[in-house]
């Protein structure tokens, strides 16, 4: 018997209950890494620490000292500024993210957080190109 391979569908409305708009999900791919560029911190915790150690290979005291530092007691990815740009680490020249396949938690959750949940299509637009009205 043959079984059909799911796969995802292309420019499918993603809807978060208790958000006033949706994410289109194929924007990523034609964006410039908007959200990874400029003020703010990726925190990343335990889980995700492991996630990005096995992909990049290295030991995680290795991880911690090359590509993060304390926030408010909190650990956070490290920002590299390129060209007058201040981007996250893992942002290569061509926009992409070098370790999207094991990105932090709170990198897979944009546009929904928590932060966000009582903005308008037109403000969270502001942060996010693949926000939607739904």
């Amino acid at each position: 018997m043959l079984f059909k391979r799911h796969m995802p569908q292309k420019n499918r409305l993603i809807k978060k209950e208790g958000f006033n708009y949706c994410f289109l999900n194929d924007a990523c791919k034609s964006c410039r890494a908007f959200c990874c560029i400029g003020d703010g911190y990726v925190f990343i915790d335990d889980e995700d620490i492991e996630n990005l150690c096995e992909f990049l290979n290295i030991s995680k005291e290795q991880f911690i000292k090359l590509y993060t530092r304390k926030i408010n007691n909190k650990l956070a990815l490290i920002d590299l500024v390129i060209k007058k740009e201040k981007r996250c680490v893992f942002l290569d020249d061509n926009y992409r993210c070098e370790v999207y396949k094991a990105r932090p938690k709170q990198c897979k959750a944009f546009p929904f957080w928590e932060s966000m949940k009582n903005m308008g299509v037109d403000q969270a637009k502001k942060l996010c190109r693949g926000v939607v009205k739904c």
